[in-house]
């Protein structure tokens, strides 16, 4: 049996459809942003009161909030706290099951200009804006919570996710919704910036080969795709995409952070097959 914790989002919403296809829908249950027409709070202890319990095989943990803060340390500690708390509050269910096995999704953002690239699973991290700090603080928790339990743990650190339904505030959503408006000159910034996009199926397909196998008790794996790509490239693909092209210009500013990723760790877990980037970039566009 699976357990999804956030299920209502881009990537759980997804998993959970793909679980059901793959396991079938009595062996999947999730608590997304309701749970049985009522509102979920993850940070109390009612929600957990009503679940079904049982020796789940694997849980995955995608809930609490995604935003990005820098410069607002109040609301910084308050997303990171809150996050944290929905953690602990999973962990506690997760013990009380005896789950075998836990899959935290983690993210890039607790990658910083403070590491090397690539980026390895075996860096230091010193995260700098509130979903880095989230993350990689719950990565900490979770490690010393299960240490001395049979439950394993597998922290995913997944980077940018895109296609069909993808969310609002990500860049290639906000590029696409650029070149689809009105404007004849479009505005980006920091052309020769790398970034690394993975498309939704090949993460999905990612996590169901991990959920088929064994695992160490605890590790930690880069989720990306083969390759990253600079804004220059993914603008000029978007613009090829117009039957009018548009004026582009480019400016600078401090968002730069470069995204170039070792998962040569994962790879020599299972097989990957990445969808190709251009094409299925053509198909995000067609669908938004």
């Amino acid at each position: 049996m699976f357990f999804i914790f956030g299920s209502s989002g881009f990537i759980g919403s997804k998993l959970k459809k793909r679980l059901i296809e793959k396991f079938g829908r009595k062996e999947v249950f999730f608590v997304g942003r309701k749970y049985k027409n009522k509102t979920v709070d993850l940070g109390k202890n009612k929600i957990f009161e009503d679940l079904p319990r049982f020796k789940y095989k694997n849980i995955y943990i995608l809930a609490g909030k995604s935003d990005f803060i820098f410069s607002n340390r109040i609301a910084e500690k308050a997303q990171v706290n809150k996050n944290v708390k929905i953690v602990k509050k999973i962990i506690k269910f997760c013990k009380n099951c005896k789950v075998e096995r836990v899959f935290f999704f983690s993210s890039s953002a607790i990658y910083s200009i403070k590491n090397k690239l690539p980026y390895r699973e075996n860096q230091n991290i010193n995260p700098n804006n509130s979903l880095g700090k989230s993350k990689y603080r719950s990565e900490k928790i979770i490690k010393k919570l299960f240490n001395k339990s049979n439950t394993k743990v597998v922290i995913l650190r997944i980077f940018t996710v895109y296609g069909n339904n993808m969310r609002k505030t990500q860049f290639l959503y906000q590029a696409i919704k650029k070149f689809k408006s009105n404007k004849k000159i479009l505005t980006f910034w920091n052309k020769d910036t790398l970034r690394n996009f993975i498309h939704i199926d090949d993460l999905l397909n990612i996590v169901v080969k991990l959920s088929k196998i064994n695992t160490p008790k605890y590790t930690v794996y880069n989720i990306a795709s083969n390759k990253s790509y600079k804004i220059k490239t993914i603008v000029k693909y978007l613009n090829n995409f117009q039957i009018k092209k548009k004026k582009i210009v480019y400016k600078d500013n401090k968002n730069n952070l470069d995204h170039v990723v070792d998962i040569s760790k994962i790879k020599k877990k299972i097989s990957i097959n990445f969808k190709n980037f251009k094409r299925e970039l053509f198909k995000t566009y067609e669908e938004i």
